[in-house]
């Protein structure tokens, strides 16, 4: 071979290589999230859609132009992640399914332990956001396969933090609950994840209250005494939650309203608010007249760290004997109380 030849083959292999290069930073650009969504549910769901279909054609494009590409692989499971996010959106459950399969198979075609185990986190993320409606379906769905990624990946820092994540949804099967977190307590162990071990015991601190009479008095917002003891016989409802959370709002709307009719439900609400400005007005405008706790220390208010709240909002219902029966009631609190009222 002349130097000639050397030369041209040299120059196109080096166009090449920048093309792939090229190529491929367009797909990684396109990583970043859509922030600026706009108000109209319509219109930021036609722009999640746009950008999902933007990363769509930039993994097709480079899979075709460049398939033995040292990125190919993880251009195929970006493509299936983009499909499965459309899929979602519009919604269209059979192709959410058909790319789920396509990444369990990915899994297996992993060039090695570590894409492996981001290609089965990616889809396990995913099935959590497809889950169904079914609560019961939806907790052993998310416990088998954060158990499933577990037992793969014992030593992967996300280990514990899927099986923190599929605890929360076991508020209603305690003993389940208990195993989960001791399981992610134990992987914890080999990291250095003092938040997740931090939110873990505070998870067995609520488990171990569960059936036992709640201690629970202070000084409320209009600066009367008040004493959970002083309500027994009657069914209570503990409302922890903050009004500098948006959620937290959304949801205490519906309840107040609720509550406001149920004849025999005493409320008692627990603010992890800072500001008691935002407090008083949000209470003003839903018509809240509960005993309110309030100390400004937001998450480090001594009546959350004592009981272990680590979430908002959380709603605990205390029985005709001063005793905890619901690690959280949020979603089915109707339910719930209806059950205690109904119980002498």
């Amino acid at each position: 071979m002349n130097r000639r030849s050397a030369f041209l083959i040299i120059s196109l292999l080096a166009g090449i290589l920048t093309n792939g290069h090229s190529e491929w930073a367009e797909v990684t650009a396109l990583d970043l999230p859509v922030t600026k969504l706009s108000s109209d549910p319509a219109k930021a769901k036609s722009a999640m859609a746009t950008h999902f279909n933007a990363q769509i054609r930039a993994n097709e494009s480079f899979l075709k132009d460049f398939p033995n590409d040292p990125h190919s692989y993880e251009s195929k499971v970006r493509l299936e992640v983009a499909r499965v996010r459309l899929a979602s959106l519009q919604p269209d459950p059979r192709a959410v399914d058909d790319s789920l399969v396509r990444l369990m198979e990915l899994e297996k075609q992993a060039p090695d332990v570590t894409q492996r185990a981001e290609t089965m986190f990616r889809r396990i993320s995913l099935q959590w956001q497809n889950l169904g409606n079914d609560a019961d379906l939806r907790r052993e769905r998310a416990v088998t396969s954060a158990r499933i990624f577990s037992h793969e990946f014992p030593n992967d820092r996300r280990a514990p933090r899927l099986l923190a994540e599929a605890s929360t949804l076991c508020d209603n099967n305690p003993e389940q609950k208990r195993k989960l977190i001791n399981e992610a307590l134990s992987l914890g162990t080999k990291s250095s994840d003092e938040s997740l071990k931090m939110r873990l015991e505070d998870d067995l601190r609520r488990l171990d209250q569960l059936g036992k009479p709640v201690q629970l008095s202070f000084r409320d917002t209009d600066g009367q005494q008040v004493d959970l003891s002083q309500y027994r016989g009657q069914v209570v409802a503990i409302i922890f939650w903050a009004a500098e959370s948006a959620p937290c709002l959304v949801w205490i709307r519906d309840f107040a309203s609720y509550a406001s009719e149920i004849e025999g439900l005493k409320v008692i609400g627990v603010s992890l608010d800072q500001d008691k400005k935002d407090l008083m007005a949000a209470t003003k405008t839903l018509h809240i007249d509960w005993p309110m706790a309030f100390d400004g220390k937001g998450w480090q208010s001594s009546i959350a760290r004592s009981l272990g709240i680590n979430a908002l909002p959380t709603v605990w219902l205390i029985d005709r004997h001063g005793c905890l029966r619901t690690l959280n009631a949020r979603d089915n609190y109707q339910l719930k109380i209806k059950e205690l009222l109904l119980q002498n």
